[in-house]
């Protein structure tokens, strides 16, 4: 039994449950039959998930007698792979954004339904008779078998891949530095022997009993020892093996100064404690592929509770240690960490041990967590004669080392003087830790510089006096003790530009890269670091980070009052100004393009070597592509102008000159979306002018940025490909960097004018079936049928946190009114409850009986309405996550709920078509409104509660007066409407279609303003956001859509746009591209039912071929050999025949029942034969005349592809059956049956001397037959080949993934060289990718002849692209 079967039958047993849900919203007929499959389905697909459970469990080799089912496995496999073809004929996804709901037909007649719920009912009896069989034998066996049982588990454990293992923990986001024991902490200091032993002893004994206060929060002011504590509790804890992790933060220090790599860090260091960490760790990373890129909340469940829980160690002890939460940087991080620490406190075993300044964020969160559940230590607190005591001892240690370091006399410092620092320190640590740094300063005198502490007087505020005073003796004794007046100037300015640097930087760096930084020279550093050792932590290599010792040190230099001498003291914004400055130069001076040599167009990050990127992208240029706004940020507004934030100052001229290149290395980076976040900060210091170039240019990077981020983040030089290629023609950032363009295009596709509305583009892994704005915009939500939730960052693109719970596909998601709960409705019958900030479910609302179909709350949150798949509509409290009152009274499914502004009124639409007011107050039914005569999709009211809008399938919108329950307007829609939002300000109504497209309504006059396409799917549902500038869609197509409603971009938008740039071009999507056979044409067919003939060298239209009067879909077209004809196959059953040189219909064939789904011309002209969908024949007609010939019979199922062999003895034909049939074409004989496929044929082709025919499917290796024998000739690895045509000389193959040279070698084959390739969304040159189309320009389908490529697109647009290859010739040989 292979367990990948099992796998592969859950997968698609899901892949048809969601397709049948397509079906059910988009079709009315048929309803009970699509129900019935849908119930079995999900039988079947429940059943064979336990199956999977049992299966990859410990217990998978005792299920005997299901392993002897292997057969019935397969064929259940096959089965359900069948009725997903049927739901999804052709090629996939692709299909199904071509027809949408508009087009969608029911493909099973009631007799086939019954036939597959028989079969899927036999499976499923079946194997679960084996295991119910299995199960009993193995309750049986288990006294007798459990020692048995436990040695095959070790021996399994051993066995691990731990190769495997350690790859996934590559994927985790390491803070290096972080860990207690790290190389760059491996010099500081723990507690002194016989110092803070009672205060030990007090954390000793909490970490071994059974306290339920699971938090030890060790809290005081800067300088009283929390860090060094919390490195002497983490060595005591590894020591005694009960250190789970430790993560030390630090201000300014990168990764250690925010929360980012928080969870990760831990995890990584957990995973290192045993090997059953480490697979549970790896396997969560294997189940989450982005969890790195998911919010703390779901890292810390997925990473850490998850895998602890599993180990299922009550017996284990384990503390984490955390230090300086403080100084994390984002205060809602530290809210959330402490949120994170008390959901600990159900495992036994785990705690954490914290320390902190006693900061407002981390107080006010102990005083949210319940007492029990913390226990707290205040270091400042504790009787001042015990911390003196034990200062006293540590300044004993110190100044013993210093003696013997220096071989000093026992004599050299008295009582007097140690008592006096003693008293100095004011209980801080950090004072003596600083003093004996200074005094023990090898290039001096101990004795001279203890005098200098001695004798300085005491300056500053009264709580850091003594410190002060400590610091300010320290400085003028490094810094200017023996300098002349004049040299005192100059190092006075030196060390307020390089010490100003270090503790203003938003990450370390080492002295090479800070003098690159600054653009100094490395010596004049080390000279300004090497008397301040004291203060700084500086290794001996250049190459290694600078540090501040302590974070007291940088309070004391910028606060003016406390450090009152003018030669030392940091004004930090004026340091901010240096460096910004100095970031922006240095930008300039080193960034280009392809800055790491990556070459070829389509080379990816992720396979780009982090070596090769340090190489060419040195430590102090990564930190100015990284933090330079940042700098800017911090400067006050009136000063920017200084760093040149103004027309044709520096920062336009970065924009006019690098940006690109500065994208580029950001991508190289990792770091897109930091970018993204920046261009946002810039264009918001900016005052709105519209005159401005700086602002325009700011504004067209950031277009630029956010519709091309995905790609950027994959494909750094795709900046100046697929991204400069598919700007609009009037972009800034086209016309700047046009230079840059692609050399190896000759002939560009044809792109819009200027950008349009869209704004963004954000990606699930299925089909997104809801959307909804937080009421304060900060967050969007978007729910899928990938199970997950997932909440962005809208005005970044930046997914803050997935959200994971439910087990079928989500329907529906809404924000209360406060945003901080998030109600989302799911196919597995609940309701879930979010709490927004966090991520955490606060409950889960269980009484529906079917799907929830939609959520809703009132204004006020204190209602929740849902609408299932049943005839009423259930009101919840959501405070209580109770029932409240069910509103009874339609007759069937409701669709659509939404509450009034005011909160009185509840709107319910159902497949009734009635659309109901319920009165909330009483809970009677206000008032019935009919909605045309077909399914109510959707409800919405105005914000001022004076309207309601109704959608139905009957193609119209209807707006009613609430006052009167009057129908006030009616707009029509050429397709069905699926969703309507209504704006806030009461100026729009959207509504979404079935065409994939959103119009937008002025309700007051009923006009149509625009209308935003995009979407290459069905669209399910929009949102507006609170300032109704934004507006969100979510699609079949798997994305959501941002779209800016400003009143700029909405002018490049009007209502008959349709993405087309061509005015000749198809009104609607291409279903097919083919060149005739001398390339001197190009036909066209679309779902707008019209062909047209295009000239390929020039791109002009030639020829509109249109039947009058007709209005069906074309699915086929094909030229006969000479070129004369030209046949279109219809949906209605009928081909027409074309004379191509002048237009004109020369006749029609009418004989099928079905679709026409493939057709040929023999190589003389005198056959055309044509296959159709459901009749399962062949019929072969005599173009000249227009008459049938014959019809061929013997396919179980549809026909996909013909083909006849050149010598016109052959006619081959695939079907849906799974099988190639070779008929004699004059007799009408069937010569020979091809098995072997298990996948509907994609292709088929004979070789031109017509002895050998090739035949590829979905998914499946590519066959090569002997039509003569009916023998397999050979087998090949290439899987996605739509398209096939042997080379002239039989030796090679030219598909649509690349060129296969054929050999006599069963399996052998290799891509040849000089062959352009559509793979996917990839444009590829010799097997590499060399231009990505983005999905907006995303072909529905393709033709590629010598070095032309041409492009059908969903929006209509036909498109011609030259290329030359003579570019990437170049690349192979260097």
């Amino acid at each position: 039994m292979d367990p990948g079967t099992i796998i592969a039958v859950v997968e698609t047993s899901f892949s048809v449950l969601s397709l049948i849900a397509k079906y059910y919203s988009g079709i009315q007929k048929a309803k009970e039959d699509i129900e019935g499959l849908n119930t079995e389905v999900e039988a079947f697909y429940n059943g064979f998930r336990e199956i999977r459970k049992l299966v990859r469990s410990s217990h998978a080799t005792k299920l005997l007698l299901l392993a002897s089912l292997a057969t019935t496995i397969e064929r259940s496999l096959s089965d359900i792979e069948t009725i997903k073809t049927k739901l999804n004929p052709g090629t996939g996804d692709k299909v199904m954004h071509r027809t949408g709901l508009r087009a969608l037909q029911w493909p099973f007649t009631k007799e086939k339904v019954e036939e597959y719920i028989a079969k899927l009912e036999r499976h499923k009896t079946t194997v679960a008779l084996a295991l119910s069989s299995d199960q009993t034998a193995l309750i049986l066996g288990i006294d007798r078998n459990v020692s048995q049982l436990q040695q095959k588990q070790n021996l399994a454990d051993q066995d691990q891949n731990l190769a495997e293992q350690d790859r996934q923990l590559g994927k985790l986001l390491v803070a290096d530095g972080a860990a207690f024991d790290s190389y760059y902490r491996q010099h500081e200091p723990q507690c002194v022997q016989n110092t803070r032993v009672d205060l030990l002893r007090q954390v000793q004994t909490w970490s071994n009993s059974d306290d339920l206060k699971c938090i030890f929060w060790l809290n005081g002011m800067a300088g009283t020892g929390k860090s060094t504590i919390a490195r002497t509790v983490a060595r005591a804890f590894a020591d005694q093996q009960h250190l789970g992790a430790s993560f030390f933060f630090s201000r300014g220090a990168g990764d250690l100064s925010h929360a980012t790599k928080f969870v990760s860090t831990l995890a990584c260091q957990l995973a290192g404690l045993s090997s059953l960490f480490k697979r549970h760790i790896s396997q969560a990373i294997a189940d989450h592929d982005n969890i790195t890129r998911q919010g703390l909340r779901n890292q810390w469940k997925e990473l850490i509770l998850k895998p602890l829980l599993m180990l299922n160690r009550p017996d284990l002890t384990l503390t984490f240690v955390v230090d300086a939460l403080d100084e994390c940087e984002r205060e809602e991080d530290v809210k959330l960490i402490l949120e994170l620490f008390v959901e600990i406190k159900d495992l036994v075993g785990l705690k954490i041990f914290l320390t902190s300044r006693t900061e407002t964020p981390i107080r006010l969160g102990f005083q949210d967590m319940p007492e029990i559940f913390h226990r707290d230590l205040v270091l400042h607190d504790i009787p001042r004669p015990l911390v003196e005591h034990d200062i006293g001892v540590f300044l004993r240690y110190e100044l013993d080392s210093i003696k013997k370091n220096r071989d000093l006399h026992d004599d050299w410092l008295d009582d007097k003087s140690i008592n006096l620092l003693v008293k100095r320190s004011d209980c801080l640590f950090i004072y003596i830790a600083t003093v004996c740094r200074f005094i023990g300063d090898s290039k001096w005198r101990p004795q001279e510089r203890l005098s200098l502490i001695l004798e300085g007087e005491t300056t500053g505020l009264q709580l850091t006096a003594d410190l002060d005073s400590m610091y300010m003796q320290i400085l003028k004794h490094s810094v200017i003790s023996i300098a002349s007046e004049r040299d005192i100037s100059q190092l006075s300015k030196r060390f307020k530009h390089i010490i100003g640097s270090i503790i203003t930087l938003f990450d370390v760096l080492s002295p090479i890269a800070l003098a690159g930084l600054l653009n100094v020279s490395l010596e004049d550093v080390r000279l300004t670091l090497d008397s301040l050792h004291s203060v700084l932590k500086v290794q001996k290599e250049h190459n290694l980070s600078i540090r501040l010792l302590h974070s007291s040190f940088q309070d004391f230099l910028v606060d003016n009052e406390r450090c009152d001498d003018t030669r030392f003291h940091i004004n930090q914004e004026l340091v901010h100004m240096e460096l910004a400055n100095a970031c922006l130069q240095l930008l300039c001076r080193t960034l280009k393009r392809d800055i790491c040599n990556l070459h070829m167009p389509g080379a990816l990050r992720h396979e780009t070597l982090s070596s090769q990127i340090d190489d060419h992208l040195s430590k102090e240029v990564q930190y100015a592509c990284r933090y330079w706004v940042h700098h800017l940020k911090r400067i006050d507004p009136e000063k920017r102008i200084q760093i040149g934030l103004h027309d044709d100052g520096q920062i336009h001229t970065f924009f006019l000159e690098h940006v690109l290149h500065w994208f580029e290395a950001l991508s190289l980076l990792g770091k897109i979306h930091e970018g993204v976040a920046m261009i946002i900060r810039l264009e918001a210091m900016l005052q709105f002018d519209k005159q401005s170039a700086l602002q325009a240019i700011i504004y067209d990077a950031k277009r630029f940025i956010f519709n091309n981020r995905s790609t950027i983040e994959n494909a750094p030089l795709q900046l100046y490909a697929s991204a400069l290629v598919f700007c609009p023609k009037h972009s800034l950032i086209r016309a700047v960097y046009s230079n840059e363009l692609p050399t190896w295009i000759t002939k560009y596709p044809k792109v819009k004018d200027n950008w349009s509305s869209l704004l963004q583009v954000l990606h699930h892994t299925e089909f997104v079936n809801a959307v909804a704005f937080s009421s304060d915009d900060q967050l969007l939500a978007s729910a899928s049928v990938d199970l997950t939730v997932r909440l962005w960052d809208p005005v970044t693109g930046t997914l803050r946190n997935t959200l994971e719970g439910h087990t079928k596909s989500i329907t529906a998601v809404a924000f209360s009114g406060d945003g901080q709960l998030l109600a989302s409705g799911s196919d597995d019958q609940t309701i879930k409850l979010w709490d927004s900030a966090t991520g955490t479910l606060r409950c889960t609302l269980e009484g529906h009986a079917t799907s929830i179909a939609a959520v809703a709350f009132s204004n006020n949150d204190q209602y929740l309405a849902s609408a299932s798949w049943e005839d009423r509509i259930q009101v919840w409290d959501p405070a209580r996550g109770t029932l409240v009152r069910t509103f009874e009274g339609h007759t069937t499914k409701t669709t659509a709920v939404a509450f009034s502004g005011d909160g009185q009124l509840l709107a319910s639409g159902s497949e009734d078509r009635l659309i109901k007011l319920w009165n909330l107050a009483t809970g009677m039914l206000r008032r019935t409104l009919d909605d045309d005569k077909n399914t109510s999709t959707a409800v919405a009211f105005s914000a001022d509660g004076q309207l309601l809008a109704s959608a139905s399938y009957g193609q119209a919108v209807r707006l009613w007066d609430l006052g009167t329950g009057t129908l006030r307007a009616t707009f029509e829609n050429p397709t069905k409407p699926t969703a309507l939002a209504f704006s806030g300000n009461g100026q729009l109504l959207a509504c979404a279609c079935v065409d994939q497209t959103i119009r937008l309504w002025n309700p007051a006059t009923g006009t149509l303003q625009y209308t935003l396409a995009g979407h290459t799917g069905d669209i399910t549902a929009v949102a507006f956001s609170g300032d109704s500038r934004v507006l969100a869609s979510s699609s079949w197509d798997r994305t959501v859509r941002l779209w800016d409603l400003g009143t700029e971009t909405l002018q490049n938008t009007p209502a008959t746009e349709m993405l087309q740039s061509m005015p000749e071009g198809h009104t609607d999507e291409i279903h097919t591209v083919v060149f005739s056979h001398d390339g001197k044409l190009l036909a066209s067919a679309s779902e707008d039912r019209t062909i047209r003939l295009w000239n390929p060298l020039t791109g002009k239209l030639r020829s509109k071929l249109a039947p009058e009067g007709h209005t069906d879909t074309i699915n086929e077209v094909a030229f006969s050999s000479d070129d004369q004809l030209l046949a279109s196959g219809y949906e209605d059953s009928t081909i027409r025949l074309w004379d191509p040189a002048t237009g004109t219909l020369r006749s029609t064939l009418e004989g099928h029942t079905d679709g026409i789904m493939a057709m040929a011309f023999s190589g003389n002209g005198q056959y055309l034969a044509s296959g159709s969908r459901d009749d399962q024949t062949i019929r072969l007609w005599d173009p000249a005349t227009g008459t049938l010939r014959s019809t061929l019979e013997g396919h179980t199922d549809g026909i996909i592809a013909v083909a006849f062999s050149g010598n016109g003895q052959y006619l081959a034909s695939a079907s849906w059956d799974q099988t190639i049939r070779l008929w004699d074409p004059a007799t009408g004989t069937l010569r020979s049956t091809l098995e072997g496929h298990t996948e509907g044929i994609s292709a088929l082709v004979f070789s031109g001397d017509s002895h050998l025919l090739a035949s590829a499917a979905w998914g499946e290796k590519l066959r090569l037959w002997d039509p003569a024998t009916g023998n397999l000739v050979q087998l090949f690895e290439a899987e996605g080949v739509a398209e096939l045509l042997f080379s002239a000389d039989r030796t090679q193959l030219e598909t649509n993934v690349g060129r296969i040279q054929l050999s006599n070698d069963a399996c052998g084959q290799s891509l040849r060289s000089g062959h352009w390739t559509l793979q996917g969304n990839w444009l590829a040159w010799d097997n590499h990718n060399v231009l990505w189309l983005p999905s907006e320009y995303g072909p529905s389908c393709f033709a590629i002849r010598g070095n032309l490529l041409v492009l059908g697109h969903f929006s209509g647009q036909v498109d011609f692209v030259e290329l030359q290859p003579s570019f990437f010739s170049y690349l192979s040989t260097t």
